[in-house]
């Protein structure tokens, strides 16, 4: 089944996420097919929740671009309990059913923030489409927020999501978690596809996937969102990212989450991040990172986190990666990692005197064991070379 979705003509006609949801839902309930989105402006309410089997293709991201609308905010007027569907806000101006929302304190975060859709406003009171799934507390600021991701599937399998442009219109929107949110987010996803797209100015991460197998993400660009660039997570296996630029934003341009691992990342460009180029933690093993240019970023190269030997992100291979001018290290290994191949790298500060602030090609943590160093370029470093037991050639 082939539909299209446009502004003015199509099979499904308007500029809002209803048109794109009535198109998906009727190709995802006749079994898949691909849904066309039209070239146009398209403002978002809520989440575009994908079907599996269903393909989500647009004209280009130049040409057809997603926004979020402008955010409400309120505070509690009552506190929001567990297993709760509705939410008694203090200010309900700006807040119409149909909307997504994010429930949460400053005590919860992650996992522990509740996301949902109202389904009815009555005076100061919210309804919500599913029970809140944790405690919170208007004392600890508690508060709802018109967040959302914009493009999202929820246990698919098969989706693609091709030729967008994702606007998440930062400056007039809360942020949401990265773990229940992203300009596009997949979560309990299988095999799908993220291909040709571009995410920009969201308040949050820009490519979200979580509890994943399979999924694909290749020659997307991701800039200026307020968190992490790319975030693969939670489980994620055999996850490929190639071809994809992350620059400009907040957090780091790549963050490898918990226990993600057997996957590929090729031939990207992570530059001029707030955080780490690259950075790889808790249980995340047996990846390839291969033929990326790493440049500019505020916090090292690549960063090996701090965990413990059982939790470490270890058994990883680094090859033919371009790694300079970052803030720190160009490589640090932290923790108790063990077990990574460094080779074929160029690893350099290109300036020079006081500009220079890669300071360390290779930093290797005292807990860290068996890190092997293989026919790599390294130099320029107003540091060292090399910092700690490096086995190798260099």
């Amino acid at each position: 089944m082939h539909v299209r979705v446009g502004p003015s003509e199509g099979d499904f006609v308007g500029d809002t996420n209803r048109a794109l949801q009535e198109a998906l839902d009727a190709v995802g309930r006749y079994g898949g097919g691909t849904v066309e989105v039209a070239p146009g402006v398209y403002t978002l309410y809520d989440a575009v929740r994908l079907w599996r089997n269903v393909r989500l293709v647009g004209a280009g991201p130049g040409e057809t671009v997603l926004r979020k609308c402008q955010g409400a905010r309120s505070e509690f007027a009552v506190d929001a309990d567990y297993g709760q569907r509705k939410v008694t806000v203090a200010d309900p101006r700006g807040f119409a059913a149909g909307m997504g929302v994010v429930v949460r304190d400053e005590r919860s975060g992650g996992w522990h923030d509740s996301l949902a859709t109202i389904t009815l406003v009555q005076g100061n009171v919210l309804y919500l489409d599913r029970g809140l799934v944790s405690d919170y507390d208007g004392d600890a600021g508690g508060r709802v927020a018109n967040c959302f991701p914009l493009v999202a599937g929820w246990d698919v399998d098969s989706v693609v999501v091709e030729g967008l442009c994702v606007d998440g219109n930062r400056e007039a929107n809360d942020p949401i978690n990265g773990c229940i949110g992203g300009g596009i987010y997949l979560q309990r996803a299988r095999g799908c596809r993220i291909a040709d797209c571009r995410v920009v100015d969201f308040a949050g991460d820009g490519i979200s996937f979580q509890t994943t197998q399979d999924v694909v993400v290749e020659r997307c660009e991701v800039t200026r969102v307020s968190g992490l660039g790319l975030h693969p997570g939670t489980g994620s296996a055999r996850a490929v990212v190639r071809g994809c630029r992350s620059h400009g934003n907040g957090g780091d341009g790549l963050f490898l989450c918990w226990r993600v691992q057997e996957g590929r990342f090729e031939d990207n460009e992570l530059l001029n991040n707030g955080g780490h180029g690259i950075s790889i933690g808790h249980k995340d093993t047996d990846n390839l990172i291969c033929g990326n240019v790493i440049r500019g970023n505020a916090g090292h190269g690549v960063y090996f986190r701090h965990e413990k030997a059982t939790n470490a992100g270890s058994r990883n291979t680094l090859r033919s990666n371009t790694i300079e001018d970052n803030g720190g290290c160009g490589i640090c290994v932290d923790g108790a990692t063990t077990d990574l191949l460094i080779e074929g790298n160029t690893i350099r500060d290109t300036r020079r005197g006081s500009g220079r602030t890669q300071r360390v090609g290779i930093r290797v943590g005292e807990r860290a064991a068996r890190i092997r160093a293989l026919h790599n370029i390294i130099e320029n470093h107003p540091e060292a070379a090399v910092q700690g037991a490096l086995e190798g050639a260099g």
